[in-house]
């Protein structure tokens, strides 16, 4: 037992109280103590015996009433997660954690008080208190805690007062306080004379969704130049407008306003903006010229039925075309005017590589569960030739130049006929564009020939059958060189809002020569 580095008993519904380590037998190398979901322990031992203790996790823990005080004393430990213990009332005072990076009491939600801090925590750098009934965030947080990197406040409803010097947090990133409908620093009344709290610097990301913000809620100095904001998230608010001074934020990236019911116009954005999410928008009526934006490139319009879908679509096609990136939409389908399959088979004309720039993909689906899925659409090279006669009987029809819904070029396509059960009206409507650029490493994908191009939907991934695909080339509006001459540049297209999941992601089988795309367009 003296060289055991891991104890897991996670899951050991029998264990009330942990032994005497201390009399009954010695841990001093444990380093990792895993008692998650132990749903009948009541404490936790005496951390004097583990002297070497790392990790703690007593995650769902739903008993648990009493952490030993022993814990704040701690040396050595680097995590600590109490999450999910939802009897516990009080975390013991921090006298001396100096290696703690992690602290999550996320949905402890009998916790009322914040962690008693005392000294220096200089390496804490994520600390949740998510889900808990915490009312005061005191001065403690922004005097010990200067190198936190993310503090998440989520849903803490009873939360009233934030007293934190935020300023002092030099390394603070990511803020969410999301769901916070008390906090007294919005709501303002003659007996609160507070102010939001003075942000740092280095904020990266603010969450102030489902705040209850109204009108004047957020004071227009939160929007300022020397704040280094990326990702606002406003989200389900009572605003009917945005202060103008927004636009001042000069590398907003991301902005979501989804479900905010009441708001009525978008305000002039950043000209950084590279994202933007007003889905739920009922009442918008004023959608500002988008094509401005040189960087936007992904929206989300759902439920905004009082825009022109044509309109939109090609300004942001044709800047993301010339542009050489991808473009993520999702809109209402108030305009329907393509043909949407399974299947789609798409012949290239001679011209393809110099007089086009890429492909628009158009997803159609009945509901929202359905438009707002991951899909995945397999590209696969179904014959070249030099001749577009040796096509067959099926692909004769001649090129026109007439324009597309989307301003895109249309070309002979073969489109599989799905039978009445699977037909339903197109509500919601995803479009995207997808540069020849971003095709480069594929092998077959080459310039010198004329090709037939078929794009399928797989069935594996999604959970309903009742979509549709439509499939166009997009007209090139300057002239394109070699693709290995000038891959696409991908920074700018910026897609940092999940960092383990990106809106496109373009992958080659050299065994089958299928092409994956796999669209996530949240």
């Amino acid at each position: 037992m003296k060289k055991l580095e891991t104890l897991n008993l996670s899951y050991f519904h029998e264990l009330q109280q942990f032994p005497d380590i201390q009399s009954n037998m010695s841990l001093p190398n444990l380093k990792t103590l895993d008692l998650q979901r132990c749903r009948n322990l009541i404490k936790t031992p005496d951390f004097e015996g583990l002297p070497c203790l790392e990790r703690l996790i007593l995650l769902y823990c739903e008993s648990l009433e009493e952490i030993h005080p022993s814990i704040g004393y701690h040396k050595r430990l680097v995590f600590v997660d109490v999450s999910g213990c939802s009897a516990l009332k009080r975390f013991p005072p921090i006298i001396h954690m100096k290696k703690l990076e992690s602290l999550n009491l996320y949905y402890c939600k009998q916790l009322q008080q914040f962690p008693d801090i005392q000294s220096n925590m200089d390496s804490l750098v994520t600390l949740d208190l998510s889900w808990t009934g915490i009312e005061i965030i005191p001065p403690s947080i922004g005097r010990f805690c200067t190198n936190l990197v993310s503090f998440r406040l989520e849903d803490c409803k009873e939360l009233k007062r934030i007293e934190g010097s935020f300023h002092l947090l030099k390394s603070l990133k990511d803020l969410n306080l999301s769901g916070c409908i008390g906090l007294q620093s919005f709501h303002q009344d003659r007996l609160v004379s507070l102010n939001l709290p003075q942000f740092p610097r280095s904020l990266r990301k603010l969450n102030l969704s489902w705040c209850n913000l109204g009108n004047g809620d957020i004071p227009s100095d939160i929007f300022c130049e020397s704040l280094n904001l990326q990702l606002l998230y406003l989200s389900c608010n009572n605003f009917s407008r945005l202060h103008s001074s927004i636009s001042q934020l000069p590398g907003l990236k991301l902005l979501d306003l989804s479900d905010c019911k009441r708001l009525v116009e978008l305000p002039d954005l950043p000209s950084s903006i590279a994202i933007l999410y007003a889905g739920g928008c009922d009442s918008l009526e004023i959608v500002r010229d988008l094509s401005d934006y040189k960087w936007l490139w992904k929206v989300s319009l759902l439920g905004v039925v009082k825009l022109n879908k044509r309109v939109l679509l090609s300004m942001l096609l044709e800047e993301n075309a010339v542009k050489d990136r991808f473009m993520s939409v999702l809109i209402p389908n108030v305009q329907p005017s393509s043909i949407y399959t399974k299947l789609v088979t798409l012949q290239l004309p001679h011209n393809w590589y110099s007089d086009f720039s890429g492909f628009s993909l158009s997803l159609c689906a009945p509901d929202f569960y359905s438009i707002s899925d991951t899909y995945r659409i397999v590209i696969k090279r179904e014959m070249s030739t030099d001749h577009p006669e040796e096509f067959g009987e099926d692909h004769s029809e001649k090129f026109n130049n007439d324009l597309g819904p989307y301003g895109s070029e249309s070309v002979a396509t073969d489109y599989s006929h799905e039978s009445d059960e699977d037909s339903e009206q197109c509500i919601y409507e995803r479009v995207g564009y997808v540069p020849f650029s971003s095709l480069r490493h594929i092998p077959w994908f080459n310039p010198t020939y004329t090709q037939n191009i078929s794009f399928q939907i797989t069935d594996k991934y999604v959970y309903t059958k009742k979509r549709g695909l439509n499939v166009e080339l997009v007209r090139s509006k300057s002239k394109i060189g070699d693709l290995n001459e000038h891959p696409i540049d991908y920074s700018e297209c910026w897609d940092e809002e999940f960092e383990d999941k990106k809106t496109f992601e373009i992958t080659y089988d050299s065994q089958s020569s299928e092409t994956q795309i796999s669209w996530n367009h949240w």
